[in-house]
């Protein structure tokens, strides 16, 4: 008898446990909070953290204002007035990764791919320039990729969110065969897409792989015909000025 109340009390812990983990998972999956943003530690050592705020801290100084607001983003990331007084510092200083993150969390408020993208894009952009660190150039390369990746959970043949991390996966990770995987996927959907194209160009020159180039160069013309910089560069193929 006494084991058999206990086997019913082991039972119903056991279901009561498992609801509680069923609503926490449940609650981790649809509401976003600052917890996503904290620093990540990579597997590897040489590049440290992926840590946004520390990122955002760098071009702060010593603005008591930029400062304060960074500490209410690190608590709150998804408060909307805390988003806009960042959109604004992005614009008025102007801090290309300021605007990127705001455009980034503004998308993820909102649920908005046209955000996320622009958020993508500009991450892309200041991270081919900005970094002072391996650190720094892996935040920017992560939060352009998780944007397209949030992108593409609600639109899987986004070419735009396909193409940005395509390229941020190449030019940031190296990861050249998985960047071409996407690029070319992108070219399935869509042949005549020009961002894709313009990529794949560029790293069949880069790869001396100088016929292919040619011919999608020649493509990229019938798309663009008034583009002069693939006019110049097919011409130089064609003359054999780049071997």
């Amino acid at each position: 008898m006494f084991s058999s109340k206990n086997s019913k009390r082991q039972l119903y812990l056991a279901l009561v446990i498992a609801v509680l983990l069923g609503v926490i998972t449940w609650f981790g999956l649809n509401f976003n909070s600052a917890k996503y943003d904290k620093p990540i530690v990579t597997q590897n050592e040489a590049v440290g953290k992926i840590d946004i705020i520390a990122l955002l801290q760098r071009f702060s100084g010593t603005d008591k204002e930029i400062n304060s607001l960074i500490k209410k983003l690190e608590k709150d990331s998804l408060n909307p007035s805390n988003i806009e007084a960042l959109k604004n510092f992005g614009t008025k200083i102007p801090v290309d990764v300021y605007s990127a993150y705001a455009l980034y969390l503004q998308g993820i408020n909102e649920k908005n791919n046209t955000f996320l993208q622009q958020a993508a894009s500009l991450f892309f952009e200041s991270g081919t320039h900005d970094p002072d660190s391996l650190a720094d150039k892996t935040t920017y390369s992560v939060y352009s990729i998780r944007s397209c990746e949030r992108i593409l959970k609600t639109d899987s043949k986004n070419l735009a969110a396909l193409t940005s991390k395509a390229i941020a996966i190449v030019y940031f990770g190296g990861a050249i065969m998985e960047g071409v995987g996407i690029l070319k996927q992108v070219e399935s959907i869509d042949s005549n897409y020009v961002d894709a194209q313009h990529h794949l160009m560029i790293l069949d020159l880069q790869s001396g792989q100088f016929k292919k180039a040619e011919k999608r160069l020649k493509k990229l013309l019938h798309l663009q015909p008034e583009n002069q910089q693939y006019a110049e560069i097919l011409l130089k193929l064609e003359t054999q000025q780049i071997k």
